[in-house]
């Protein structure tokens, strides 16, 4: 079982590692803001979060798969948590990079 979760972990972090995410059209927005004489536009990119899920996932099968015992329950609920907070983490770490204002 531990050389499974080495290749499994092994396989996350190279796939993780050479994914480049790039972000569709139709996932951008823009705002139009109004400020006494200045006309701001706000210009978001919309983040999928899929290196946090990747990496949340994989950590949380191992570590579920330690807590909750060394089934495929525990792997399984683990790996359904850590992609559900790697996804969080990843996009509050992101959220101040993905907007810009311009004139």
């Amino acid at each position: 079982m531990a050389k499974l979760n080495k290749m499994v972990t092994a396989a996350a972090l190279a796939v993780t590692a050479s994914t480049s995410i790039a972000v569709p059209a139709d996932a951008r927005t823009r705002h139009r803001y109004h400020s006494s004489t200045h006309y701001y536009y706000k210009y978001c990119r919309h983040s999928s979060a899929a290196t946090g899920k990747v990496v949340g996932g994989v950590t949380g099968a191992v570590v579920g798969s330690r807590v909750l015992g060394g089934g495929l329950l525990g792997a399984a609920a683990g790996a359904v948590g850590g992609v559900v907070a790697g996804g969080a983490i990843d996009r509050t770490m992101t959220a101040p990079h993905r907007c810009r204002y311009y004139r």
